[in-house]
């Protein structure tokens, strides 16, 4: 049983005995080189180690931890994602002049706190997961510390989180007075029986302090500030690791606590996905500064995630909107990571706030090809246009919505994705539109961040094109 206990741990502890390991090669020699290989290495390694025979089984690790197909496909995804940002952020810390040894282990810490996230069946271990992550995002975040902007956007995001942080804490403390535990399924074997008010009013301040670190509206403030004021390489880390995590663990809640019979809840996070939709995509319509303009957009996107978790106690068996609300993330996530790859990709010698604004992208198609490439097929597969793993997606969410006639979120679906195509096409219009005489032209890519974008405009493209392969690989691992 230790074995098989190990091997289900296995990649959880190897990335935490590496982070340790990366912690002390730091402070007994500052190579930056060394330390930047060491961290891919380990996130390859746990990669692997999630891969390894006898690792497919199910099973409850304590309380607190779950191993199963859903945690293994999230901390994959987790892990690709934070390899990616690695490679990336080598330019950025070149162009910038930054340390490199603490912006990777943040990084690593970061990851961890997301891995424990999409294990968690325990709100102990959903708060210790939440923790972990938070500390390390507010430190990336203002991590050029002679950046003024990115100091404003730390102290934003470390007051708000914790005011989020606190509202959730507490709504976890009156579940467990409602029902006498905080395990997700116990909980739900125990609403039969449970204090109502204590159990409606508990999940929705939980449900508020997780819709802050999703930036739902109106929780979402915080997201355009926080996203233009965070290195190029953070942001797109928060825009998908972090919101990744974040809601694969409320997924996990949400179903296994039986909190889709709750109708109170349900027509709280109907309210909370039409005004996401809609809010998100009219404000990015103003945005001439990309990073803001996929800030909102982000807000836009949770929004339409929550379709698929509304749907889930609305259908026979509730397995179509689990099924969209995965793909879905998987098809958000490709994308973020692809558009924040090739903004991160322009940065060079100080210049990378500068590269992030529309204006400064303009005739990118002769100048840096791959780069606008890369950017063109992830606005597309954002805005859902088919051929893009992104129109899978939105058909996904789509087809559950039908099947639960949830009208009002499809028509606050379908207007929030017409008016996200005039902004993202805006975009891709500037990108493809004469340069300006003498524009930048950033340095030669390295091997690995070419390699890293032609993978990613083919995994966009390809999910789109031949969805079945990932649809089988779900079918077999939720």
């Amino acid at each position: 049983m230790d074995a098989i206990m190990f091997q289900a741990l296995a990649p959880l502890v190897t990335l935490g005995i590496g982070i340790v390991a990366i912690m002390l090669q730091i402070a007994i020699t500052r190579r930056s080189g060394l330390t930047h290989t060491l961290a891919l290495l380990l996130l390859a390694l746990s990669f692997g180690m999630m891969l390894m025979p006898g690792s497919a089984s199910a099973m409850d690790i304590t309380p607190l931890l779950v191993v199963d197909g859903y945690a293994r496909l999230f901390t994959g995804l987790v892990l690709v994602a934070a390899f990616v940002t690695l490679v990336m952020s080598e330019r950025w810390l070149a162009a910038e002049g930054a340390e490199t040894g603490e912006y990777v282990l943040l990084i690593l810490l970061a990851t961890f706190g997301a891995v424990v996230l999409v294990h968690s069946q325990h709100l102990a271990a959903l708060l210790l997961g939440l923790e972990i992550l938070g500390v390390s995002m507010y430190t990336l975040i203002a991590y050029p510390q002679r950046q003024p902007i990115a100091i404003e956007a730390g102290l934003k995001y470390l007051v708000l989180s914790s005011a989020s942080t606190a509202i959730l804490l507490f709504g976890g403390a009156l579940l467990y007075a409602g029902t006498g535990t905080l395990g997700f399924s116990e909980m739900g074997d125990a609403l039969a029986e449970a204090n109502v008010v204590f159990v409606t009013i508990g999940a929705l301040m939980v449900l508020a302090g997780v819709a802050f670190k999703l930036s739902l509206v109106p929780f979402h403030m915080w997201t355009p500030d926080v996203y233009e004021g965070a290195p190029t390489p953070v942001t797109g880390f928060l825009a998908t690791v972090s919101k990744v995590a974040i809601f694969a663990a409320l997924l996990r809640w949400y179903q296994d606590a039986s909190l889709v019979n709750h109708s109170l809840v349900v027509t709280a996070l109907g309210g909370l996905a039409i005004a996401s939709m809609l809010v998100g995509n009219l404000l990015a319509l103003k945005q001439e500064n990309l990073k803001r303009l996929l800030g909102y957009s982000s807000i836009a996107h949770m929004g339409y995630l929550l379709i698929a978790l509304i749907v889930l106690g609305m259908t026979t068996d509730g397995v179509m909107g689990f099924e969209a609300a995965v793909w879905y993330l998987i098809a958000y996530t490709v994308s973020t990571l692809a558009a924040f790859a090739a903004l991160t990709g322009l940065a060079h010698d100080g210049h990378a706030a500068a590269t992030c604004q529309r204006e400064a992208l303009a005739g990118l198609f002769w100048r840096e090809p791959l780069q606008a490439l890369l950017l063109t097929v992830s606005l597309l597969s954002l805005a859902g246009v088919p051929l893009t793993v992104g129109f899978i997606g939105k058909f996904y969410l789509v087809a559950a919505g039908v099947e639960a006639q949830v009208w009002s979120l499809l028509i606050a679906l379908v207007l929030g994705s017409a008016i996200s195509i005039f902004y993202y096409l805006r975009v891709i219009y500037t990108l493809a539109s004469p340069a300006e005489p003498g524009a930048d032209k950033a340095p030669r890519l390295a091997a690995g961040s070419t390699l890293i974008f032609v993978s990613l405009i083919t995994a966009v493209l390809f999910m789109g094109m031949f969805p079945s392969p990932i649809i089988d690989l779900l079918a077999r691992l939720l």
